[in-house]
């Protein structure tokens, strides 16, 4: 008998961000210099986390854009493998990329070219793992030990008081867990529902913010609000 599929596509309005994604790997391929754009993405996330949680990742993140509006559709939603969210195993892979990117750098140093190109290599060879796993797993299974992720995770909000405009999903403490549907569209495979009741709502480190559980709940008992609103 076969299992029945939990996790699914659930797509929802917005802008397809993922072609910038396109245009920066084929630009960067004839103009490398092009490549230092990368650092937009590198600082942003862990920028952005600090008081708003991985925000970034669920909504201006070109390669997140992609996962979710494009590859999405066509991936088996598998679930991610739970070792890959592990602390070590994602702090494996931030050293391992950063020393990656350290000894290129070294040797590209003072070629502005060669400099941009280390920038664009990481991102194309990160895309097409990225890509890959999609179709193994799920979308957004590198998003689940991406190294900027991880930092991103490690420097957001985890416990009250939240910074004011700190993003954050609100469960009302009547859910009761039996549809799921908040867990069935979540990207990356987490369970908004655990937070039901909770006055500060769902403080996942993991949580991107890009409201496909508040869309998707059938009773509408979830929302997406700032902190400063927490009192309302």
């Amino acid at each position: 008998m076969i299992a029945k599929k939990f996790y699914k596509h659930y797509p929802i309005k917005g802008y397809a961000l993922y072609w910038i994604l396109i245009v920066y790997l084929v630009v960067g391929w004839f103009y490398p210099v092009i490549g230092f754009l990368a650092l937009i993405c590198m600082i942003a996330p862990v920028a952005f986390s600090v008081t708003r949680g991985r925000w970034w990742c669920g909504n201006a993140c070109p390669r997140g854009s992609l996962y979710d509006r494009a590859l999405s559709k066509y991936s088996p939603h598998r679930p991610i493998p739970r070792f890959v969210r592990t602390f070590a195993f994602r702090l494996f892979m931030v050293l391992f990329i950063f020393t990656m990117f350290g000894v290129q750098m070294y040797f590209a140093w003072g070629d502005w070219n060669a400099m941009g190109r280390v920038f664009w290599t990481i991102i194309l060879i990160t895309t097409i793992v990225g890509v890959i796993l999609s179709f193994i797993y799920a979308p957004r299974t590198w998003c689940s030990f991406c190294p900027m992720g991880t930092l991103s995770s490690w420097v957001s909000p985890k416990k009250a008081p939240l910074p004011a405009g700190f993003t954050n999903i609100h469960v009302a403490d009547t859910c009761r867990m039996k549809c799921k549907s908040c867990a069935r569209v979540c990207p990356m495979q987490i369970a908004p529902y655990d937070s039901r009741g909770a006055e500060e709502g769902y403080l996942h480190p993991d949580c991107i913010k890009c409201g496909r559980c508040v869309k998707a709940c059938p009773t509408q008992i979830m929302e997406l609000r700032h902190a400063k609103n927490m009192d309302k």
